[in-house]
């Protein structure tokens, strides 16, 4: 009876496809790393005075970029077609005041 269980959760982790239309939404975000940097600034004024805040992160795509355009259409095809995202590394470094 074991032995049943384990194929179940392997397909329980097995990426999914969906549909083009939500694969082009989720795909969207992961397009600012399409060259393996991205980074953001925010300010703002709270009750405490100024606020500001930022971060970098940097993976491996720096070595293999890819323009935003095929970076869009390959998560697309991944997703659509329910393969695993590739493995990425990388660092992000980040501060407030």
């Amino acid at each position: 009876m074991r032995w049943m269980v384990l194929p179940l959760l392997i397909a329980a982790c097995a990426p999914v496809p969906v549909s083009p239309e939500r694969a082009a939404r989720e795909c969207r975000e992961e397009v600012g790393l399409a060259d393996g940097v991205q980074g953001n600034i925010g300010v703002g004024i709270g009750t405490g005075g100024g606020k500001a805040r930022g971060s970098i992160t940097v993976t491996d795509k720096v070595f293999r970029p890819q323009s935003a355009e095929d970076a869009f259409a390959a998560c697309v095809d991944r997703k659509v077609n329910g393969k695993p995202q590739p493995t990425t590394y990388g660092i992000t470094i980040g501060a407030s005041s």
